[in-house]
């Protein structure tokens, strides 16, 4: 497969990929079951490890390839073989050659024990899958009945709620107790995300989010941002902690990533997310940024500031890290003048 093959829909807006992620066992499988039937996937390609895992055979009316079958409601849905790259890739040659509907959104199921970054890693990296494709939100179940444990035992359960665009809560039905210490939780270790019941959400209210595409839907950012720096230092649950650092003069590009660079060197493994928008000296604009662990998308641009005050606010969730880490250097690069914790 030439790499000259991949070059469809030239000068087309990318497609936007969302991906679902969720421990063993909290519902993701059946909550994407339910999502496949929604008129509002007709659009979509869905790929997932294995038909059977997802049990689609009751949807299924029509095998296109090997590896894709057309849903009655119209998605499209791929067992992945091989990578994600070589999945996307292959999925992209189909629809240019016509042996698959077109799409206009992918939908990415991972592993219960998966770790999510490397996924993104590859979305957000991958020269040949960013001409075509974009990420654009991270969808986290989270098992009503056990998630509290969960996050408390797992520390993969606990990555996949801290890097998450929204939370979803399953299993509901079966929860007798009163579920607001789990939200509480939640809100506490990623209190940017929205938070939604299963049984409520469609696939427009998970899909359509443009969480990495600030220079289109720049609201979800600054909600975002608000939400999660509004009480700067003072978010955290124990390990995780949320420190949303500001700077009130423009600052220097250069210097900017030059320091982000050695906090990530220092201290990636702890840094799980990252969001934030910046006043850069010698743009009009201002420029956005946003990280999973170590992998950061490509700076953007707003068309233009939101209302409120021009300055830099950048939001970190961090585990074992304390805010101090962190503020502490930033102030002193940035804001020399400003008064230090002591």
């Amino acid at each position: 497969m030439s790499d000259s093959a991949f070059a469809w829909m030239s000068g087309a807006e990318p497609i936007p990929i969302s991906v679902i992620t969720g421990f063993l066992g909290s519902g993701k499988t059946t909550l994407l079951n339910r999502l496949l039937r929604d008129p509002a996937m007709g659009n979509c390609a869905v790929l997932v490890n294995e038909f059977g895992e997802v049990g689609i055979d009751h949807l299924m009316v029509q095998e296109l390839q090997e590896n894709v079958v057309l849903l009655a409601s119209g998605c499209l849905c791929c067992a992945v073989r091989s990578d994600l790259v070589d999945a996307l890739r292959l999925l992209a040659i189909q629809r240019l050659r016509g042996e698959v509907p077109p799409f206009s959104r992918v939908v990415i199921e991972t592993t219960g024990l998966a770790d999510p970054v490397p996924v993104i890693h590859t979305l957000i990296t991958d020269p040949l899958l960013l001409e075509r494709f974009r990420l654009d939100a991270l969808v986290t179940t989270v098992d009503a009945c056990h998630g509290l444990a969960q996050l408390e035992d797992h520390p993969e359960a606990m990555k996949q709620a801290v890097i998450a665009d929204r939370l979803v809560l399953t299993k509901l039905d079966l929860q007798g107790r009163d579920v607001a210490a789990l939200r509480g939780r939640l809100r506490a270790i990623n209190p940017g995300a929205a938070i939604l019941a299963a049984g409520d959400v469609g696939a427009g209210d998970l899909f359509v989010t443009g969480a990495f595409d600030p220079a289109r839907r720049n609201g979800e950012l600054l909600r975002w941002i608000e939400l999660s720096g509004g009480a700067g230092e003072g978010h955290h649950d124990a390990e995780v902690r949320t420190v949303c650092l500001r700077a009130d003069a423009p600052l220097s590009w250069e210097d900017f990533s030059s320091w982000l660079g050695e906090v990530l060197s220092a201290h990636g493994p702890m840094v799980l997310r990252t969001k934030g928008i910046l006043d850069i000296a010698g743009r009009d604009r201002p420029v956005i940024i946003n990280g999973v662990q170590h992998v950061f998308y490509p700076a953007d641009e707003l068309l233009a500031w939101p209302d409120g005050p021009r300055r830099s606010q950048i939001v970190f969730i961090t585990r074992n890290l304390a805010p101090s880490v962190l503020s502490r250097p930033f102030r002193q690069r940035f804001q020399p003048t400003a008064a230090l914790p002591t």
